[in-house]
C-alpha cells in the first residue's frame, strides 16, 4: 500500500496563508490614513493629495478647534503654485489621536480686502464646508484690521498676533462684513 505525502500539499497551503496575509498588510500600508500630526506629515499628505509639491509648502498656520465634539486642524499654506495667496485645508482628529485628511469642501476664496501699500493689510476669507455646515474662516495680516463684524453686529476681535487667523466664524447667507480698526471705525 502506497502513502500519500501531504507535506507539498500543507507546504503550498500555508505559503498562500502567509500571502495573503502579508498582502491584506501591504495593502493596509499602502492606504494608510493621511496624517497631520507634525509639519512633514501635513506637507506629505498635502502633495501626495495634489495640492502642492511637498518641497516647496510652507506653512503659515496651524490651528486647532474643537467642533461639535471633533477637534479639526486648519491649516494655512502657501506653495510656488499658489505664492500670496494661501491655501486651506482641513484635518480632524480620529479616534486614535491622529489628525487624518478631512474632505470638506472649501466652497468660497476671496481676497476682500487689500492694502498694498504699508502696512500691507490683506483679509482673505474662505468658506469651509464641516459635516453639512458652513463657517468662515478668515486670515487677516497687516495691523489695521482690529475687528471683523458681521451683518447681526457680531464683532469678531483679531487679536494680538499678527497675521491673524479667526475660524470657525458662523456662516450668514449674505456676507456683509466689515473692517473695523481698533477705534471700530470702518476701514473702507
Amino acid at each position: 500500500m502506497e502513502k500519500t505525502n501531504y507535506k507539498p500539499l500543507i507546504l503550498c497551503v500555508v505559503f498562500l496563508v502567509i500571502a495573503v496575509i502579508g498582502c491584506t498588510f501591504w495593502t493596509k500600508w499602502q492606504s494608510r490614513p493621511l496624517l497631520g500630526n507634525t509639519d512633514a506629515e501635513i506637507c506629505e499628505t498635502i502633495d501626495r493629495m495634489g495640492r502642492g509639491r511637498k518641497e516647496e509648502i510652507h506653512l503659515k498656520h496651524v490651528e486647532d478647534r474643537e467642533v461639535d465634539g471633533y477637534t479639526y486642524r486648519c491649516i494655512f499654506y502657501e506653495s510656488v503654485e499658489n505664492e500670496d495667496y494661501p491655501q486651506l485645508v482641513m484635518f480632524r482628529q480620529g479616534e486614535d489621536g491622529n489628525f487624518i485628511w478631512y474632505e470638506g469642501k472649501l466652497s468660497r476664496f476671496s481676497h476682500v480686502y487689500a492694502m498694498p501699500d504699508p502696512p500691507d493689510t490683506q483679509v482673505d476669507v474662505y468658506r469651509f464646508s464641516l459635516e453639512e455646515e458652513f463657517y468662515y474662516f478668515c486670515y487677516v495680516t497687516g495691523e489695521d484690521v482690529a475687528y471683523l463684524t458681521d451683518e447681526a453686529g457680531n464683532a469678531y476681535p483679531v487679536g494680538e498676533e499678527r497675521p491673524a487667523f479667526l475660524t470657525f466664524l458662523p456662516y450668514w447667507d449674505n456676507i456683509y462684513t466689515e473692517y473695523l480698526d481698533a477705534e471700530g471705525n470702518p476701514l473702507w
